[in-house]
């Protein structure tokens, strides 16, 4: 019975939701009516899209550096940026825990640091960059429409306690250091600590990684739309913020891989809304629906190759000979 409930929760429902909004993308897309708007395909547009999406993601693989380094681990930047970027083939796997088990494994205790310690990094790595997009896309919530805002009926304000979490785990990571402490002695071992001044570093560090994102929606649309508006202040905003809910809310489907669907469903509606401005809905909806599709398409093709050629092509320093005592608490 243990099994069936594990089979369900990691292939059944993914796999009901995947095929449920992937239904309605296409319900959207196989209307007669969406094609007659002209969509011009512009690749000088959407290849400097895809290499934004990387500029980003190395913004945050050289934070998940200086946390590994903070931890005394020995680590160069080579190293940690080609284990991030390849320990991101784990979110297409249901469970974002993936992503921390395969960092582990790649660094290992070859920087001189135990296991915990890389897999506590890469957790607050993760959390510190998701909080970031919550943070962008919630203070921006102001430039958008009240339609926008309310998305679905639920007011998206909702996503503010995402932007907190990090600051939340260093209290709790403390507060469990101190009753490990207490039960166990002064002398137990306790879980690797990331400092607070760290994790506010990281979320405006962070913060240049969702700036990017939002530039490479916007060049996505110009590689797409017949029609391309010039680049306002006001239309970054909008976009920047539409793009970091949008991929908050796929990263909150903990149990979808890498939130598809969820964030393509949100980031189409939200577009819909942005875009109705200055086209018609029908219009607006097809543009929505086609960016939001070859988004995932152009963003995920740039991750793989960039992962294909870091695991290649990278250098990394030998392992290091530390010491095999016990690791601490797991």
């Amino acid at each position: 019975m243990r099994l069936f409930a594990w089979y369900v929760w990691k292939i059944g429902l993914p796999l009901i939701v995947a095929l449920a909004i992937g239904y309605y993308f296409y319900d959207k897309l196989s209307q007669p009516a969406l094609w007659t708007h002209a969509f011009r395909l512009r690749p000088e547009w959407l290849v400097p899209a895809a290499l934004l999406y990387l500029c980003a993601h190395s913004v945050w693989a050289r934070y998940s550096v200086t946390l590994l380094r903070n931890q005394g681990g020995k680590v160069s930047v080579s190293t940690g940026v080609r284990a991030y970027f390849i320990s991101q083939f784990g979110k297409y796997v249901p469970g974002k825990v993936w992503v921390i088990l395969l960092r582990m494994s790649i660094l290992g205790r070859s920087l001189g640091i135990t296991r915990t310690a890389v897999g506590i990094t890469a957790m607050y790595e993760a959390l510190v960059s998701m909080a970031a997009g919550a943070m962008i896309g919630v203070l921006l919530l102001y430039t958008l429409s009240d339609e926008q805002s309310g998305l679905g009926g639920y007011n998206l304000y909702w996503l503010a306690p995402v932007a907190l979490t990090p600051i939340g785990l260093v209290g709790l990571n403390r507060f469990v250091n101190r009753v490990n402490r207490w039960r166990r002695g002064v002398h137990a071992k306790q879980y690797p600590r990331v400092k607070l001044h760290l994790v506010l570093g990281g979320l405006l560090q962070a913060t240049i990684g969702w700036l990017l994102l939002g530039l490479s929606l916007w060049m996505t649309l110009r590689g797409l739309r017949a029609d391309p508006d010039p680049l306002t202040w006001e239309t970054y905003l909008h976009l920047t913020s539409i793009n970091a809910l949008a991929y908050v809310i796929g990263f909150v489907a903990f149990f979808m891989p890498a939130g598809a669907g969820f964030r393509e469903l949100a980031l189409q509606t939200l577009l819909t809304l942005e875009l109705s401005r200055d086209m018609n809905a029908t219009a607006a909806a097809a543009l929505a629906a086609v960016t939001a599709i070859v988004l995932r398409l152009i963003w995920t093709i740039a991750e793989l190759t960039a992962a294909g050629l870091l695991y290649h092509f990278a250098k990394t320093h030998p392992p290091l000979v530390i010491d095999a005592s016990p690791e601490g608490p797991e």
